[in-house]
């Protein structure tokens, strides 16, 4: 698997994988039942060498601490995996970003993040919640930080104050909604953009999408294979979910084989401007 080196030197996969909320209390026969799923998906990545790279946050409920637990009972070495986490919303309204990161790698069960962000520029409080990261950055708690969900103009309210640039924003990308300007402001800035909702949730207009639909039948592979080869030769870091073994090898199986320019072009004219998650302009934070 193809690697990008972010700003501070570190180098992450082109693809990982994304995380489940799992809600609840644990006891619940259908938490029960995704916390198994997650788990199980969880331990066959390890277990397959093929993934390195995992996100989760604090706001995906129990979803750290399964997590840690399959790294936990797997035993594979720390530095082979590499653990993308997130301060949440109500996290950053409390103000203190290092209980925050504790809780985090106590439920992770390590004692470092490789890249921890903001999950949400929200207002008031990610200006101080980034430089408090800072501290953590310079400490060693963390070899890398960044953020989400983060627009130009957030990203240049920060540069106003920070010390150091984020090395990552994770944002909504897929090819309904490709945010060009947004893309080429963070590699003009060298922070490296990382897809979430990388296939669009599956929506109808982009799986039976001309493009994805030929191109799905010339190179016998299928409609998110298409799209995650997308994002790997735009080299944006993707991170599909799934609960899914055979789902999970069919991800990790896009750099066997190689679109032509004009393929990439054609799935990229598939953009509507169309948003299938929260803006951060217009968004109520505190619902976050």
């Amino acid at each position: 698997m193809e690697e990008l080196k972010l700003n501070n030197g570190m180098s992450i996969p082109l693809l990982g994988i994304g995380a489940t909320g799992i809600w609840g209390e644990g006891k619940e026969p259908q938490t029960v039942k995704l916390i198994q799923r997650q788990y199980e998906i969880y331990c066959y990545a390890l277990k397959s060498r093929k993934c390195r790279l995992f996100d989760t946050s604090s706001a995906y409920g129990l979803n750290e601490e399964v997590l840690g637990k399959a790294i936990n009972d797997i035993g594979i070495n720390r530095n082979e995996v590499i653990l993308m986490s997130k301060i949440s919303n109500s996290q950053q309204r409390e103000g203190n970003v290092r209980k925050a990161l504790e809780e985090t790698l106590k439920k992770l069960n390590t004692d470092y993040l490789d890249v921890y962000l903001i999950h949400w520029p929200q207002t008031g409080t990610f200006i101080n919640t980034y430089l408090q990261m800072e501290k953590m950055y310079k400490e060693g708690l963390v070899k890398s930080i960044g953020v989400c969900n983060f627009n130009i103009h957030h990203l240049e309210e920060l540069r106003q104050q920070a010390s150091i640039i984020p090395s990552v924003n994770q944002f909504e990308i897929h090819p309904l909604f490709t945010q060009d300007n947004l893309i080429n402001y963070c590699q003009a800035n060298n922070i490296l953009p990382i897809a979430y909702s990388p296939i669009g949730r599956m929506h109808d207009v982009l799986i039976n999408a001309k493009p994805v639909y030929e191109l799905s039948r010339k190179y016998g592979k299928t409609p998110v294979q298409i799209i995650l080869r997308w994002h790997y030769q735009l080299y944006h870091v993707a991170i599909p979910r799934t609960l899914d073994k055979n789902h999970f090898d069919d991800i990790f199986s896009v750099d066997e084989f190689f679109l032509e320019e004009r393929e990439v072009s054609w799935i990229s004219s598939i953009n509507e401007n169309i948003r299938l998650r929260y803006n951060p302009d217009t968004c109520d934070f505190s619902r976050l």
